[in-house]
């Protein structure tokens, strides 16, 4: 007899923009591959009724949930209430429980359990934190959303130069409403970019899938992957801004540094089901972590998945892997595909 996987996502609004929609891409392929490995699949969508969604789980009482909700009322700061309700409905779901999400949700919050784990990564603000008087110094910033994804708002004027905590206090109110009502300065690393693919192993200690690199075109004037790069396709932003792989070999000392680093954040950070951490190294190959990604974008050709397969991982295993995961911590384990 079949099992039953629940793909369950956010709402997509009509005419949505693509980081918003590309929770639907994400859908397709996770369901295709399910149904590879030989699972019923069916997809539920989370958006402003949450009992809909609830009755319609409680009638399906699928064997797993794939958890794809990366926003509820178009906030990302909500996604961790869908574990909440997995949880409660008894169901077993893939990727990183409630607490977790709440935690990694918050930017400037996830900074400062980081520094007091002794992970390595840059310092941070708030608004708040600046008319406290606590400046971290001079020196350049990049200012971000502190607490939704995609690379909302950012751009090259995303990075300012300052002196004092007044000078950077207005750049973030000047940009604040670009990054959703909420944002918080970081120390800029201007450096190399790199991310870390992580997927559960047994008991919830991580294992890496791969390593990649963001090469920047040697003329920009400020090196991020900023909102364009990610989802303007044959951009200007975009083709600056190139994924590649070939540092692993060329690198392995940098290579390992970065790998365990990026395990040690999975256990300090309480991880699970897989995850994607970047860093930034600047040039003297000193390396910091500047954002934890909990249940990263699936996407076919997302850095999560492009890693994985660059690794040799077929997305079979990778799926088959975090399904595995879900139900071996909800003590329902059953071998995948």
């Amino acid at each position: 007899m079949k099992r039953t996987a629940a793909i369950v996502r956010n709402h997509v609004p009509r005419n949505a923009p693509k980081d918003v929609a590309d929770v639907i891409v994400q859908s397709r392929f996770v369901g295709r591959v399910l149904r590879e490995l030989g699972w019923n699949v069916v997809e539920v969508e989370l958006g402003t009724d949450l009992g809909d969604a609830v009755s319609t789980l409680q009638g399906i009482r699928p064997d797993v949930i794939f958890n794809l909700v990366e926003s509820i009322l178009d906030s990302d700061e909500l996604a961790n209430v869908a574990p909440v309700i997995f949880r409660k409905l008894g169901l077993p779901f893939t990727g990183t429980d409630s607490t977790v999400l709440f935690l990694t949700n918050d930017k400037l919050a996830t900074k400062w359990h980081m520094l007091s784990t002794g992970l390595p990564t840059p310092q941070g603000v708030d608004e708040l934190g600046l008319k406290r008087g606590r400046f971290p110094g001079p020196g350049r910033y990049i200012i971000k959303s502190r607490s939704e994804h995609a690379s909302l708002g950012l751009d090259e004027n995303s990075v300012v130069r300052v002196e004092d905590g007044d000078s950077l206090l207005i750049a973030m109110l000047a940009r604040k409403i670009t990054f959703g009502g909420g944002c918080m300065a970081e120390q800029f690393i201007d450096g190399r970019e790199f991310s870390v693919s992580i997927l559960e192993a047994d008991g919830r200690h991580g294992k890496v899938l791969g390593a990649a690199e963001i090469v920047f075109r040697a003329d920009m004037p400020v090196k991020i992957v900023g909102y364009d790069a990610k989802w303007e396709e044959g951009s200007d932003a975009d083709m600056s801004t190139v994924r590649g792989f070939t540092f692993r070999n060329a690198e392995p000392t940098l290579s390992q540094r970065l790998e365990q680093t990026a395990l040690d954040c999975w256990d300090e950070m309480g991880l699970s089901g897989y995850a994607r951490i970047d860093f930034r190294v600047d040039d003297h190959e000193q390396l910091y972590i500047i954002d934890v990604n909990a249940n990263p974008c699936l996407s076919e050709d997302a850095g999560f998945m492009a890693t994985a397969t660059q690794a040799g991982w077929p997305a079979t295993t990778v799926i088959a892997a975090i399904v595995e995961g879900a139900l071996n911590r909800s003590g329902t384990f059953q071998k995948v595909g």
